[in-house]
């Protein structure tokens, strides 16, 4: 165990963005993936896949998005054929390429992400492929994304309905603000 599973981010309701209050703890869970790469073999896949993408989503919150953008197509390629870490790991990718403002690679992720989740990863792929448009300004297609995350979170944990329920009410106070 890392740590990772149990970091919960607060998050910005103007930028939909994770709120790192202390990056110095970010530090330790990182040292604690790292060293469960080191001693991963490299053909437990599916553990390398979920290590890389737990460093890319950390390196990402900490702002190293060089790193983070490598750790993100190593979770990808490691991936090989499992259709929900294919999915997981490309939304941490796309998410990444966000953060760096080439939204057309990340959306196009973000839409490939979407026709291959299951059940379990769509509301994921639409939140956070929602947040994307949202950044960009296009409110209908965020509301779009957001409305479906909502829907799909419906029945399950409620701090996950509570994260879609507030980007879509970030997204309705665009559009009114766009009309």
């Amino acid at each position: 165990m890392t740590g990772f599973e149990d970091l919960r981010l607060a998050t910005d309701p103007v930028t939909l963005r994770e709120i790192v209050p202390d990056a110095l703890a970010l530090q330790p869970i990182l040292d604690a993936i790292e060293s469960g790469l080191a001693a991963s073999a490299d053909t437990d896949r599916s553990e390398r896949s979920r290590l890389y993408g737990q460093r890319c989503v950390l390196l990402r919150l900490l702002g190293d998005l060089d790193a983070a953008l490598v750790a993100g197509r190593l979770s990808l390629r490691y991936s090989g054929d499992d259709a929900e870490l294919v999915t997981l790991a490309g939304i941490r990718l796309a998410n990444v390429h966000q953060w760096r403002g080439e939204y057309s690679v990340a959306d196009g992720i973000y839409d490939q992400a979407l026709e291959g989740a299951s059940d379990g990863y769509r509301s994921f792929a639409h939140q956070h492929a929602g947040k994307s448009r949202y950044e960009q300004g296009h409110a209908d297609a965020a509301v779009r994304h957001f409305e479906n995350a909502v829907r799909l979170r419906r029945s399950g944990p409620a701090d996950l309905l509570a994260s879609a329920e507030q980007a879509l009410q970030a997204a309705l106070r665009l559009k009114t603000r766009k009309e």
